[in-house]
């Protein structure tokens, strides 16, 4: 084995194995949130075309092989996308910030608000520091004579 070949092999192993854990997510929650068809769509046709160049340009049977199977679970992956998207009943629920189904945000606010119970944002804040002492002797020349 060259070189190449094994770092074609790994890239393959590499891409198959970054495809199917999400499939089978998707398949197991039967949800498809935060999936892309397009970005499926887009590796789907990145993997058309590599499978192109390596049967055709390469003649590597196997490389070609291993795009047309990741290409085809791209494939799958939109069917998915596709059906288990129109398994939604409704817009997705919006919490408020002290309503979020876990509590962490809200135990964190609390002790941020124990600590320190002033509201801290941009406009609590000074606009400009107050004026020190003159940096230089022109500058000390200035002040002095106004």
């Amino acid at each position: 084995m060259t070189l190449v070949t094994i770092l074609s092999t790994c890239a393959m192993l590499l891409g198959l194995g970054g495809i199917v854990p999400q499939l089978a997510r998707m398949v197991r929650a039967r949800s498809a949130g935060g999936q892309a068809p397009l970005g499926w769509g887009m590796g789907c046709a990145a993997h058309a075309s590599m499978a192109y160049v390596n049967f055709f340009g390469f003649h590597s049977v196997l490389l070609s092989a291993s795009n047309v199977v990741a290409g085809s679970l791209c494939a799958t992956a939109i069917v998915l996308i596709t059906t288990l998207g129109r398994r939604r009943s409704g817009p997705a629920p919006a919490f408020a910030f002290d309503e979020m189904p876990t509590h962490e945000f809200a135990a964190l606010r609390e002790a941020v608000l124990a600590r320190d119970p002033r509201p801290r944002t941009c406009r609590s804040q000074p606009a400009r520091r107050a004026p020190a002492r003159a940096r230089t002797t022109r500058a000390a020349a200035r002040t002095s004579r106004a």
